[in-house]
């Protein structure tokens, strides 16, 4: 009886588990995202170009005269959070 007792237990923690652990839902690639920082001082320092959280997803992104800033990334993988994951293939888009 205590057997049957402790499987009951244990399936019981795995199904609550299974509503209560957040899960990633990371999306495939060729979402795109502006840059929140283009035309900002600090634009073009490397650790806010690196920071996923200076870029919020976007449909379609515009960067219409191409230059030499960063205005955004297109073909990236979301993090789960609505922000790129540069630890994945993506396409820098530039503009003046």
């Amino acid at each position: 009886m205590k057997k049957f007792f402790g499987i009951l237990v244990v399936m019981l923690a795995l199904t609550a588990s299974a509503f209560t652990v957040p899960h990633k839902n990371a999306t495939v690639a060729g979402n795109e995202y502006s840059y929140n920082l283009y035309g900002q001082p600090g634009q073009d320092n490397p650790s806010n170009l690196n920071n996923p959280a200076n870029y919020t997803l976007v449909n379609p992104l515009s960067c219409p005269i191409p230059g030499s800033h960063r205005c955004g990334v297109s073909n990236a993988t979301d993090d789960g959070t609505g922000h790129p994951d540069f630890t994945k293939s993506y396409t820098i888009r530039l503009r003046n």
